[in-house]
């Protein structure tokens, strides 16, 4: 009875260590590997921003004349600012990817912990037996055969327990190099996680550097009294003329749009007349378009309005960036201590960058409004857009644009913003927060 009891419990010591070399789970890898990417990608990001942070650095640096000189530094102090504000919410955002990574690399070695112990536990059980049951426990066994097919068996038995004693230690073993693998992968995040930390409390003291001495410059402005004053019924004065200069457009657009229709549907009637010589002069009347060449039909305007609809809040940014030095709506002036509307956006970017159209549409017009510098302004049916402080612009009136067609190139240094576009989103008579429509 011994002997079938010792046979049974070697089987299941088979079994349960064959079973436990298939634990190490293979998903850790792929999802770590899948974190150092985004990992990547964000550093690329923040890397963008390091670059345009420095050439900001270098004009905050640059200026003359006293009030000049103050402006100026406000101007870039602001989009140097809003900048390193994007930096250190991409350095957290990278911290946090760190985190989980340190957190899916934690759980890991708990598990590989866990695992090793359990192997290591059947190894002692099965050392025990073994000590216990030695030598002459195992010829005892073979002795005590009824038969010779009995003792081959056993011996059978015997032989593949020494195996899996031997097998179970090159487990442990391979266990162990995969543990200390993990526990050097957990060391490697632990430090890069301390680094991005040191980074973002270094951008964080300059950061607060910066807004110290745009508050300074701040303060040299508003002893410019005067000037403030002049300024700020300026600007209130540009936004009322893009306002009204834009509903004029829109107007005399839709009017010329409403004559065309007429006149389409009048040729249509004239193609019809039987008399030949009466329906040749009504045809010849009404042949000439009172629009551009490129008309675009209303069922075509109302496409592009539908996709203008459907694409709120997934609409390409119509530069490469995402940095707004000025937000849409009522913007308190720290020059000024007033508040003005301001009707879009202003997009930071690099000097002379692509600007190019957010959805399909066409080219209405193009004027120079003082304020916003060259203005491209396209219609998507009952929607617009418009695209300011162009430095060149590669449309002409009447211009179909698809998405992603390019418009013209953002402001340089020389242009009255400064290397920024403005953008504006327009429903109907109203303009409305481009942020809400582009991609966040």
């Amino acid at each position: 009875m011994r002997s079938f009891a010792s046979i049974k419990y070697v089987c299941c010591f088979v079994v349960l260590i064959a079973f436990s070399g298939d634990l190490f789970a293979q998903t850790y890898q792929e999802r770590r590997e899948e974190l150092l990417k985004r990992q990547e990608n964000t550093r690329a990001e923040i890397n963008v921003l390091e670059a345009r942070i420095k050439n900001y650095q270098e004009r905050v640096n640059q200026a003359e004349e006293k009030f000049d000189r103050s402006y100026q530094q406000f101007q870039s102090l602001n989009n140097l600012i809003a900048l390193q504000d994007d930096k250190i919410q991409s350095l957290q955002n990278e911290q946090s990817q760190i985190e989980a990574e340190i957190e899916l690399t934690e759980n890991e070695l708990e598990v590989r912990e866990a695992e090793l112990e359990h192997l290591m536990d059947n190894y002692r059980k099965i050392i025990t037996y073994a000590y216990k049951n030695g030598r002459a426990a195992n010829i005892e066994l073979l002795l005590t055969s009824e038969s010779i097919n009995q003792m081959v068996v056993r011996s059978n038995y015997l032989r593949r327990f020494d195996e899996q004693k031997t097998k179970q230690a090159e487990v442990i073993r391979e266990a162990k190099q995969e543990l200390d693998q993990v526990k050097a992968d957990l060391q490697d995040s632990y430090e890069r996680n301390r680094e991005v930390i040191d980074e973002i409390r270094q951008e964080k003291d300059e950061l607060a550097v910066q807004r110290r001495q745009q508050e300074q410059t701040v303060e040299e402005i508003k002893q410019e009294r005067s000037d403030w004053l002049a300024e700020l019924r300026k600007t209130r004065e540009q936004k009322e003329n893009l306002e009204n200069t834009f509903t004029s457009l829109i107007e005399d657009e839709e009017a010329l749009r409403e004559q065309e229709n007429e006149r389409l549907r009048r040729l249509e009637q004239a193609r019809n007349i039987a008399d030949a010589d009466e329906r040749a002069a009504e045809v010849e009347k009404y042949s000439r378009s009172v629009l551009r060449e490129n008309f675009v039909s209303d069922d075509i305007l109302l496409t592009y309005e539908n996709e203008f609809v459907q694409s709120k809040g997934v609409l390409p940014w119509p530069v490469n960036s995402k940095t707004v030095a000025k937000k849409f709506g009522r913007v308190r002036n720290p020059l000024y201590g007033t508040s003005t509307e301001h009707p879009g956006i202003d997009i930071v970017t690099e000097s002379g960058a692509s600007v190019t159209a957010v959805s399909p549409g066409y080219v209405f017009e193009i004027l120079p409004l003082r304020g916003y510098g060259d203005v491209v302004f396209v219609k998507h049916g009952s929607y617009y857009t418009a695209y300011g402080n162009l430095s060149s612009i590669s449309v002409q009136i009447g211009s179909v644009l698809e998405r992603g067609d390019k418009v013209g190139n953002a402001g340089t240094s020389e242009s009255e913003l400064g290397e920024v576009l403005f953008f504006a989103v327009r429903d109907g008579n109203e303009f409305v927060n481009p942020q809400n429509w582009l991609s966040r």
